[in-house]
Formats: C-alpha cells, structure tokens, sequence
C-alpha cells in the first residue's frame, strides 16, 4: 500500500456492533483496493464521548499509523465530491440519499482519499475478491473471523475488565453457557420477538441437560428478562452491571440514551460480547449485531452454538449457493462469447471479407 491511496471509515452512526460491521466490510474494501484504512468515529457515533475526538480509539488500538488529520492534504483528491480537505471531520447528513455510494464506483475510485460513511455487509464485497486474496472462497462468516483477529485489538483497561470478571464469576463454573436475547427497541426490527424469545427456555434447558451447564451468562437489554431468568434459573445466573430498559420500551433502550459516563455504554457492550464468547456454548439472536459478533470472536463447534433463526449451517449453505450461481454464470458467459464469437474457437471469421 502507498502512503497516498487511503480509505477513511466514518461511524455509520448505529448500534455498536453494527458500527463495527460496517468497519469490517470497509477493512476488506481496503485491502481490495490498496488503501490504508483510518477509522474515524465522529459526531453522529452513539459511543462518542464529545463533539472532538475518535471515538473508535475509546474502545480499540488504530488499524493503521495514520490518523484523519494525515488525510486533509492539499492537493489530495476525494471521493465521494462531497469531501474535501477541510471537512472531513464532520458528517454528511443526506448520506441517506447514497449519493455517490455506489459500491462499485467506489472500489474504482482513483481518488487519495475514498470516503465510507454507509454500511455494505461483507457479503457484496465478496464479489470483488481477486483469486489472489486470502478471503477468496471463503465464507463471509469466515471472513468476519479472520478480519476480527486480523485488526481488532481491545483498549488495555477494557481486556482487563472483561478479565476480571471472568476470573471472578466464570472461570471455575465451567462448562458456561452464554445468552443474548433482546427486548426494547428491537421489538421494531423484528416482527413478533416475543415469539422469538419462547424458543430460548427449551433450548437452554436441553443444554443444561446434555452437556451439565454450570453457570448462564446472560446478556440483555432489559430488567424484566434478567427478572424472569432469576427466577427460572436461581444462581446459575450471572451477568454484568449494566445499564438496562424496559421490555418494549421503543425510545429508551440503553444504547439511546445518555450516560453520565459515555465512555461506559460502549464499554458495557463489548464487556458482554466478549464475556459471552469466552463460554463453552452460545444461544443467541440471529437478528442481533451483538450475537452474530459473538459468533464471529472465535471458532464454535458447530453443536455449541445457536442463533435464532440463523445457523452456520445457513451461512454455509448460502456460501454454497454462491459459488454454484457463479459457476452457472461463468458457464453461461463462456457459451455466450463462444456464440458471440466463433472465431476465437476455430469457427467462421465473422470479420473476413466475403
């Protein structure tokens, strides 16, 4: 990578972990297209901590040695044409318009400074993996992985919290079992979640069963759900001080809102997640960024592990549709050009002279 080709990655302005999905696929982007990636969580971040600042850098190392400031050289050229050297802190608030957003136009760009601010999961940008890449035949889970390891690295003070408690509450109460399930405004993502959330307790009992669970952890958003495994599960259960709402409480769910310490809501989340995937086994909810990010922290057997209504063997059989439908594409396209193009094959020169 040269030091003038850089792509800068701006909060998509989202939950936690959606923020993060939206910097793994942009990482990607970045090794695809020979850039260096800078982070750049600014104003519209819920995890910020002031109106300065990155807030990306609250919570994990750099991804590279070059900060925003680096970026706003004269003479650089941007893309989209929005940015320029002297803006690039702030926020594009008709962003929502995609203007300019196309995924191919910016992969093509030859611009010094290519900027995201909008979310592509890793799975469109699969399509531009050179056979070359280390990604390439991979899964997007497994993309996810690989990208986690490569570039994730926690805030030293963070990695010490999530320790300790796990050497307080968990490491002697093996086998563990982790749970994520969501109430509060994720009652307007997912149509009926209360159904969704009957499934768990049959679930974590069957667990409980086979395998001799000794302690739960739970990850929730919501009083009443901590409330109702309590009184089901007794001192199995075990969770973290955190800010929680009420079960569909719609405009109070704790990532909305304010905290005194606003450092805190951002570490809260990671401490979960990252507890969660330190357990022998995992039940979550597919629809959720902190669930499928637990998924992504390590390497589960594929028994240990349950996302609703999502499973790896899912992620798998997608992958598997994807290499069969680029197949029948590149048969089709090769039975095109040979009708196209006969003489290229040993047939009639449609170009000679009669």
């Amino acid at each position: 990578m040269t030091a003038d080709r850089f792509l800068l990655i701006k909060s998509w302005g989202c939950g936690f972990w959606s923020d993060v999905d939206h910097v793994m696929g942009q990482l990607l982007a970045a090794e695809l297209t020979n850039r260096i990636p800078v982070v750049y969580w600014g104003t519209n971040s819920l995890y910020s901590e002031s109106f300065k600042g990155n807030a990306f850098e609250l919570y994990f190392e750099p991804v590279s040695n070059y900060t925003i400031e680096e970026l706003a050289k004269p003479g650089f050229t941007y893309y989209p044409p929005i940015w320029n050297s002297k803006n690039l802190t702030v926020e594009d608030l008709d962003k929502i318009a995609w203007t300019y957003r196309n995924l191919g136009d910016m992969m093509a760009s030859d611009a010094n400074v290519v900027v995201s601010d909008t979310h592509y999961f890793i799975r469109p940008i699969i399509h531009y993996i050179p056979k070359n890449h280390w990604a390439y035949g991979m899964t997007a889970h497994r993309i996810y992985r690989c990208l986690f390891d490569k570039y994730i690295r926690l805030k030293p003070d963070i990695q010490e919290e999530i320790q300790q408690f796990y050497d307080e509450f968990m490491k002697d109460s093996k086998p563990l079992l982790g749970v994520h399930i969501r109430g509060g405004d994720k009652v307007k993502e997912v149509e009926n979640l209360s159904h969704l959330n009957r499934q768990y307790h049959k679930t974590i009992q069957s667990f409980i069963d086979r395998y001799g669970i000794k302690k739960v952890l739970l990850l929730t958003d919501c009083e009443e759900i901590l409330n109702d495994f309590k009184k089901r599960y007794g001192e199995m259960v075990i969770y973290t001080d955190c800010k929680r709402g009420q079960i569909n409480d719609t405009q109070n769910a704790p990532h909305l809102t304010s905290y005194f310490d606003k450092r805190r809501k951002g570490i809260e989340i990671i401490k979960d997640t990252y507890l969660a995937s330190m357990c022998d086994f995992f039940i979550g909810n597919g629809y959720s960024n902190v669930s499928y990010t637990v998924k992504r922290l390590k390497d589960w057997q594929d028994n240990n592990i349950v996302l609703f209504y999502r499973s790896l063997k899912h992620e798998l059989k997608l992958a598997q549709k994807r290499i069969k439908a680029d197949r029948r594409r590149r048969k089709l396209e090769r039975i095109r050009h040979r009708a196209e193009y006969p003489e290229l094959y040993g047939g009639v020169n449609t170009y000679a002279d009669e």
